[in-house]
């Protein structure tokens, strides 16, 4: 049952109008497919399942709720409320559902960052090739986590309203039935500091692909360029020691073979997430050991200062101790 709901909930649904017209071939309810999570019970904020859960309700209304298919084609999907809601709870949650206007949030095009590994999936991928895309990364993973804390807000005001509707009880048992359909935990999202080799392995690319953008030559390349030795007066490091971050910067951009610079037409392949690491751990001994102690101050304070308050983020369940280094709670 879980199986069916998660494609039916998780592939492309079609658009109905509300306009009360039917049409049977638009209305056809998807073939089960795989639980893509393989089963396993993961946390999931409110922002991640109501607008999925809402989207799902109006296509079992539109489909499967007024008797337009046979009983054994509606028994394929999990009912779309829980078996405690009394007809005008039911009619309360159909009505939010359809007037329910914040969309799921879902990426269709993601910037491939360099050096992550990234699986072939349904996702398009778009390869970084400028200067301008490294850039334009930086400010859509900015763009993102605000456009989830608004819509996090947004979603917890919606809920918190439908809730009095309904009754505390009530709401617990729509709750529960919600977690219940997609197989999940209630979760809260959490910012985290990077760990600082993961800083300095952030830090070690983007130097790579200045230096590598720059080369190209034309506006862009220009562009890069004067980035390129921007940072090296922010970090104030002397030609030297700048030729030494150079050099281990592009060993770690090998070591890690990254093939995310080139469009080569092929989905990038799965990497050894272990291994990566590894990489990075001992590319960041190196520039520690090779710059000195003065050296490796310069970078270690830029670094910092760069992607100290740029953490990362992630999805935790609610009962969960608070770790010291959590920059954020739940939103």
């Amino acid at each position: 049952m879980k199986a069916s709901l998660a494609f039916l909930l998780l592939c492309v649904i079609p658009i109905f109008s509300q306009s009360g017209q039917y049409d049977p071939p638009k209305c056809l309810p998807l073939a089960p497919g795989p639980f893509p999570f393989g089963g396993a019970v993961r946390p999931a904020t409110d922002e991640y399942l109501y607008p999925r859960y809402f989207r799902y309700v109006k296509q079992w209304d539109k489909c499967l709720a007024h008797g337009k298919w046979p009983a054994s084609k509606a028994e394929q999907f999990p009912k779309a409320y829980p078996s405690g809601l009394n007809e005008d709870q039911r009619k309360i949650v159909t009505r939010e559902a359809y007037d329910w206007d914040i969309a799921p949030r879902e990426a269709t095009l993601t910037l491939a960052a360099p050096g992550s590994a990234i699986e072939a999936g349904p996702l398009r991928i778009m390869r970084i090739t400028t200067w301008a895309q490294m850039q334009q990364l930086s400010q859509q993973r900015k763009h993102d986590a605000d456009e989830r804390h608004a819509k996090a807000k947004l979603v917890e005001s919606r809920l918190e309203k439908l809730r009095l509707r309904l009754g505390e009880a009530s709401f617990g048992l729509l709750d529960d039935h919600v977690h219940e359909l997609f197989h999940a935990i209630p979760g809260r999202l959490v910012r985290q500091a990077l760990p600082e080799a993961a800083m300095f392995a952030r830090y070690l690319h983007t130097i790579a692909m200045m230096d590598k953008f720059a080369a190209n030559g034309g506006e862009d390349g220009t562009a890069a360029a004067s980035a390129r030795d921007g940072e090296q007066k922010a970090c104030g490091l002397s030609d030297r020691d700048e030729e030494t971050l150079r050099r281990v910067a592009d060993d770690l951009q090998k070591d890690t073979q990254n093939d995310l610079i080139e469009p080569r037409g092929a989905a990038p392949q799965q990497t050894d997430l272990a291994a990566i690491r590894e990489g990075i751990d001992s590319h960041f001994a190196q520039v520690k050991s090779d710059l000195g102690e003065a050296g490796f101050e310069r970078v270690e304070k830029r670094v910092h200062a760069l992607y100290e308050a740029d953490p990362i983020s992630r999805v935790v369940p609610v009962d969960s101790a608070k770790s010291p280094t959590e920059a954020g709670d739940q939103q």
